[in-house]
């Protein structure tokens, strides 16, 4: 009689957030054992882990990645760790974002050597190697780049830290580096574009001819089982994305179409784009949060989603995953705009919530 494998038990931190959620219910539905690993336990996780009824299981752990003796006892008895816990909030103080990305990326490391467990994934971001200049079909070996924003530099240290452990001990690491994610629960990057375009300040930079890096949901977590102990990706970093040419202008007619607003029509130069956000974001950390917020389509974050050319290789991950068979930009866009609420819609003035949720 042939010896079955055992299920591996698999915790993943940030577990009540948009990549952390989805990953933990993915693993589940896939047979795996899931440890949600979190400080409070959302709603639509709740509800999945009371509907389950797979081959695999789900339990709570509550933790903060602050917390090293609490993500120790979370970590306990698993062979494999996915670090999706972290900040993206754009109006948090860098020192509070630094603090979340990379001391606690550090401490989740550290929990996990402590507990022997085999692999970390880490979920990085494009965002280290992208800067604020155009690029064209970035593979892994550029070198990483900061960029002054305090995600995108925070997470460049967090990628140090995990990829320093490459080679020494017992446990492997993997770094997987999505664009800007997109999906069912999405409540950060979108919901402030959704607001731009309905509301008519959207506008088109160099005409919207732009490479854009986005990536459903679903094909970040397929990638992220594909990573699950595989020899291949042991020890390397990936970029992902859906692996398809999508530009600025393809990206906003999809979200406005699919949502039924006009069209991004208003157009302008790259070069007075960029001085406009340059000088907005050097003195907004001096306004008041609510400031900020209605000031966030100048922020540098926004330049790059609108006015920066992302190209990105997914070469490696396509060979070594493989990372194929991928869920194409129109479906998975067209699943994430069902899950918008009239709510959700600028109309009549109201505007759309801005919770950051990942």
């Amino acid at each position: 009689m042939e010896e079955q494998t055992p299920i591996a038990t698999v915790a993943v931190t940030g577990a009540s957030g948009l990549v952390g959620s989805h990953v933990v219910e993915h693993l589940a539905d896939r047979g795996f054992h899931v440890v949600a690993v979190l400080r409070t336990v959302p709603e639509h996780l709740q509800k999945f882990i009371s509907g389950y009824c797979g081959s695999g299981s789900v339990k709570v752990q509550k933790a903060d990645v602050n917390d090293l003796e609490s993500l120790e006892r979370a970590f306990s008895g698993v062979q494999a760790v996915v670090h999706a816990a972290g900040s993206v909030d754009p109006f948090g103080a860098r020192q509070a974002i630094f603090a979340t990305n990379v001391g606690g990326t550090e401490n989740a490391l550290k929990a996990a050597a402590s507990a022997s467990v085999k692999q970390f994934i880490f979920i990085s971001s494009l965002s280290v190697i992208t800067g604020q200049g155009d690029q064209f079909d970035l593979d892994e070996s550029t070198p990483l780049k900061p960029c002054g924003e305090s995600y995108a530099d925070s997470k460049i240290e967090a990628e140090r830290s995990v990829m320093n452990m490459a080679g020494k001990g017992e446990m492997k690491v993997t770094s997987l580096r999505p664009g800007f994610i997109y999906g069912p629960r999405e409540r950060s990057w979108m919901p402030r574009l959704i607001n731009s375009i309905g509301t008519g300040k959207a506008m088109l930079i160099d005409g919207g001819t732009k490479q854009t890096n986005v990536i459903y949901i679903g094909n970040l977590v397929k990638a992220v089982e594909l990573a699950l102990f595989n020899e291949r990706a042991y020890d390397q970093v990936y970029n992902l994305t859906d692996g398809q040419v999508v530009s600025k202008k393809e990206l906003f007619d999809t979200i406005a179409d699919g949502l039924k607003l006009p069209r991004v029509t208003k157009k302008v130069p790259g070069s007075i784009a960029k001085f406009a956000c340059e000088t907005i974001s050097a003195i907004a950390p001096a306004l008041s949060i609510d400031t900020q917020k209605k000031l966030a389509r100048f922020s540098k974050a926004a330049f790059r989603l609108a006015a920066v050319n992302q190209g990105f290789s997914i070469a490696k991950a396509e060979r070594d995953l493989p990372y194929l068979n991928r869920i194409p930009f129109q479906e998975g866009m067209r699943r994430t705009l069902e899950t918008f609420g009239n709510a959700d819609i600028p109309n009549d003035g109201r505007k759309v919530s801005e919770a950051v949720t990942r």
